[in-house]
């Protein structure tokens, strides 16, 4: 049997080899760091999708150790490089901010950034929170407030609330939502909600406790994930660039706006939200009953695991090639190539890639094989497509282990299903000298008659139609490996990047790759460095 010379790249290129136990990282405590531009780090600070307490080394900036000088470097693009064993007063030393608040030191003095409903230096003043608006106000701020017929306009004060009459007039169109009533006062429409709404649409159901269908109505007050995790505001600055597909325009139509209630806005299987877990930005589905009481889980259900029967294939008849192509073929969905993205597409602003959104990859496969791992990409419901020289050392079959679903590095949790081999296949041209033909597949042990189980997420990539190298500027890259020159550990969450394909004269340049690309090869990646995949 002959395996199509072809790259795929999310096969090759998200490949790494890995020692299957990641060391443990301990959790530092924010510190106070000098950088070169005499300002302090800012810790933590959102980059990639995660929460850093301290320098890091990856993304252009690197490998020297740098920071951000903001909350959110993804958003402001503020950094400098570190200054190592530089001592610093620490103004936090007695908790002046504790506790209604966290204390940020600064070379001069302190900030502090006050929980919710505090405010003030020392978060000793109390915000108001005006529920018909969902909505926390600062002390001497002023909003206006609508109950038919009376128009008023309030400012919050140390004692509360405080408001007085005022005038306005009915408006031409009314905006409102759900029987709600508008007028204007200068230039500002303010909906007066009936009894149950709220928001500044009325576009708030606070009786809605179920969800219809899949949810894309739900326009209820749930907050919370199913496993307890607090949910993000939608105009968070921190996930602005993950729902920038949704847009200000067709935010309203989707239930979004200033709070942190579940919706779904992309048509998933129920109402989700962004959420901050464990360091790491992420999705998760909301703790809300179906009115239909239908599951609400689409995770794959773990398997028992056969003993594996079948060893490594070194070489196939023609009735194996049938078996592979009916393999293939048979019980695939009506569209392969299916994900499931919160965010429309990897950020090519992002360089140094950042941690994937569960479901973003559902065919990304991590092959555990004996004291090291790599990555493959799911096919079909039992073939994984990899690299030969994860192979090449010829392992049993009882030595491999395949797991769908995974977003942790050798982590397996409720989305996760793990599959024993039954065999594998290396091209028979593949050379361990000049890796060419470097691609093989692996067979899933079937249980039950069937192996993989598709779901949101585990699903199959598609193959290409034909030889050809498509027309594309840029490819995706996926994997755990490692974020920088000299990193001695692989990354604990899935990564994902954007990368240009480079064309071919270029690439088998002299100074390029000359002669080390052979046919049926082709290069991606940055030539002056930055993101790339791991070698």
């Amino acid at each position: 049997m002959k395996l199509p010379s072809l790259l795929v790249l999310l096969v090759l290129l998200g490949t790494v080899q890995a020692k299957p136990k990641h060391k443990e990282r301990e959790k530092e405590n924010s510190r106070l760091v000098l950088t070169e531009s005499g300002q302090l780090c800012h810790f933590p600070f959102h980059h990639a999708r995660m929460l850093h307490h301290t320098c890091i080394r990856r993304g252009k900036h690197g490998p020297r150790p740098w920071c951000s000088l903001t909350e959110n470097y993804d958003k402001d693009k503020l950094w400098s490089h570190c200054v190592e064993g530089h001592k610093v007063t620490d103004h936090c030393e007695n908790n002046p901010c504790e506790p209604r608040g966290v204390c940020k030191s600064t070379l001069r003095g302190y900030n502090c950034i006050c929980n919710e409903p505090y405010a003030g230096k020392d978060c000793k003043k109390d915000k108001c929170f005006v529920e018909k608006l969902q909505k926390y106000f600062e002390p001497k701020e002023k909003w206006l407030r609508y109950t038919p017929p009376i128009l008023e306009e309030c400012m919050c004060h140390e004692k509360g609330q405080v408001c007085k009459a005022i005038i306005g007039k009915h408006c031409a169109h009314n905006p409102c939502l759900n029987g709600g009533h508008c007028i204007k006062h200068r230039e500002d429409l303010i909906c007066g909600c009936a009894q149950g709404f709220s928001g500044e649409r009325c576009e708030i159901n606070q009786h809605e406790t179920c969800y219809q269908g899949n949810g894309t109505s739900y326009r209820g007050t749930a907050n919370v994930t199913a496993t307890g995790t607090a949910c993000l505001n939608w105009d968070s600055d921190v996930i602005q660039h993950e729902i920038s597909s949704y847009s200000i325009k067709h935010a309203q139509g989707h239930g979004l706006g200033s709070h942190p209630y579940c919706r779904n806005p992309d048509g998933d299987t129920q109402p989700w939200c962004f959420t901050i877990k464990n360091e790491i930005l992420t999705w998760e589905h909301c703790l809300i009953p179906s009115c239909q009481q239908l599951p609400a889980s689409t995770s794959p259900p773990q398997t028992n695991e056969p003993k594996p029967t079948t060893q490594f294939v070194s070489s196939v008849n023609t009735s194996d090639t049938s078996e592979v192509h009916k393999d293939l073929t048979q019980g695939l969905p009506a569209d392969c190539g299916m994900t499931f993205r919160k965010s429309p597409s990897v950020a090519l602003r992002i360089v140094g890639g950042l941690v994937a959104l569960p479901a973003s990859h559902p065919y990304m496969a991590a092959l555990y094989i004996r004291d090291f791992f790599c990555g493959g990409t799911l096919i079909s419901s039992c073939w994984v497509l990899t690299a030969a020289h994860c192979l090449d050392r010829r392992p049993s079959v009882n030595e491999i282990s395949v797991v769908l679903g995974q977003s942790l590095f050798n982590t397996s949790d409720q989305r996760t299903v793990t599959f024993p081999v039954q065999k594998y296949i290396l091209h028979e041209g593949y050379s361990d000298e000049t890796f060419q033909h470097d691609i093989a597949l692996v067979k899933l042990q079937d249980i039950k008659g069937s192996c993989a189980q598709f779901s949101q997420f585990v699903q199959p990539a598609c193959l290409p139609q034909s030889k050809s190298i498509t027309s594309a500027q840029y490819c995706e890259v996926v994997g755990w490996g490692y974020q920088y020159e000299g990193a001695d550990q692989y990354a604990v969450f899935l990564q994902e990047a954007q990368m240009p394909i480079i064309p071919d004269s270029q690439c088998q340049s002299p100074i390029v790759h000359g002669h080390k690309i052979l046919p049926g090869m082709m290069c991606a990646g940055f030539l002056e460095g930055d993101v790339d995949a791991c070698q």
